[in-house]
């Protein structure tokens, strides 16, 4: 078992936790822990994420945020712990539930894209193009919960919210589905596949420009350039090059 970060044990000691309780989600990093009933986050700048979640509820859920507190330079959120399992869990090894899974999760897409970005939210990193609609920009099977028949519940871990034209998120989840290396192990599971088919076709990714796919493959190329060895990532670089992003 991790053992929880200094940081994270003054956090959940402020927000009244008991750190010997808390526990890392599956998939998440060190930032995120949780204790069954609540989730600590630890960080620079959550005040960007808070505002980002804020600006999202009502079109999309959220996790309500409880309490926002400062520790030095870092900040501490505590969120309440929505119901649900991430999205990917939930379609695996059933293709019917994976495509019910897909639509609902593509759908989040349309009611992302009528949301403005709120005031003072960074612009799109990487180049991508001016605008001022609110972007997630990391919406993948593992940051949306759903519950048991495949209805979100949840849009967590907006760390990488900036506003921008709301093709990029598109384009962005496009990358995350189809070319991001922890994910393409499991597109042999007839439930990720169907989730998959059924998330690009209610999202529109099929339908994108292909400068925003470019942009995509260039923003995937630069976050996952110190995770991942060259090689796992040459496949990305190979469809930029050959100009079939």
């Amino acid at each position: 078992m991790a053992s929880v970060p200094a940081v994270v044990v003054r956090a959940a000691v402020a927000f009244g936790l008991d750190p010997d309780a808390l526990r890392m989600p599956g998939g998440a990093t060190g930032a995120t822990w949780s204790d069954g009933r609540f989730v600590v986050r630890v960080g620079e700048r959550l005040d960007r994420e808070i505002a980002a979640m804020a600006a999202a509820a009502g079109h999309v859920p959220v996790p309500r945020v409880l309490d926002h507190r400062r520790f030095g330079g870092s900040d501490g959120v505590l969120l309440e712990k929505v119901a649900g399992r991430p999205a990917g869990d939930v379609a695996m090894g059933d293709p019917a539930l994976g495509a019910a899974v897909g639509r609902a999760c593509g759908a989040l897409h349309d009611e992302l894209g009528s949301v403005e970005a709120p005031r003072g939210l960074r612009p799109s990193p990487h180049g991508g193009v001016d605008g001022r609609h609110l972007l997630h920009l990391d919406l993948h099977a593992y940051n949306v919960l759903v519950d048991d028949d495949g209805s979100p519940t949840g849009v967590i871990d907006w760390a990488n919210a900036c506003a921008g034209e709301p093709e990029l998120d598109r384009a962005r989840t496009w990358s995350l589905l189809t070319l991001d290396p922890a994910t393409r192990y499991r597109q042999g599971d007839p439930g990720w596949a169907a989730m998959t088919d059924h998330w690009l076709q209610a999202g529109r990714l099929h339908d994108l420009t292909v400068v925003a796919r470019r942009w995509a493959c260039r923003f995937m190329l630069a976050d996952l350039a110190g995770r991942h060895p060259e090689a796992e990532l040459a496949h990305i670089a190979d469809r930029l090059s050959g100009h079939r992003c």
